[in-house]
């Protein structure tokens, strides 16, 4: 399932357009300082519903050069933001099926506030999302 919306993000050539593909990193995959700006999708522990189905937590980040954040904040998207965007990717998820499992919706949980990264002497912000899907 992390491979599908993945590739989901990454098949958006208005994001790719901004962050190219090879930008785009799973949590812990990254092992240098990669060129401004990268994406990192963060993984966290899974809640379970009162279904019981697992609904597995994610964070977006976007990492870029200091100063303003509208690169970032146009990137990430928000409700009610016209434009191609990671909310509008992921908010229109449906029933999509991928090489490594099936993400039936993302819920959009929110968005973080502005950080700085001294590692990687990036501004970053995430956006956090609520995945309900499966892994193959």
């Amino acid at each position: 399932m992390r491979g599908t919306v993945h590739d989901l993000l990454v098949g958006v050539p208005q994001l790719t357009a901004v962050i190219p593909t090879t930008r785009w990193f799973q949590f812990g995959s990254v092992t240098d300082v990669p060129p401004l700006p990268f994406a990192i999708l963060k993984w966290l522990s899974p809640v379970r519903s009162n279904s019981g189905a697992d609904l597995h937590q994610l964070q977006v980040a976007i990492y870029d050069k200091r100063g303003s954040y509208k690169k970032i904040d146009d990137l990430l998207g928000a409700p009610y933001k016209a434009g191609i965007s990671i909310y509008s990717v992921l908010s229109s998820v449906m029933d999509v099926t991928g090489a490594d499992g099936y993400v039936a919706q993302a819920d959009y949980l929110g968005h973080s506030g502005d950080n700085v990264d001294v590692d990687f002497k990036a501004n970053t912000k995430f956006s956090s999302w609520q995945i309900a899907g499966r892994s193959l």
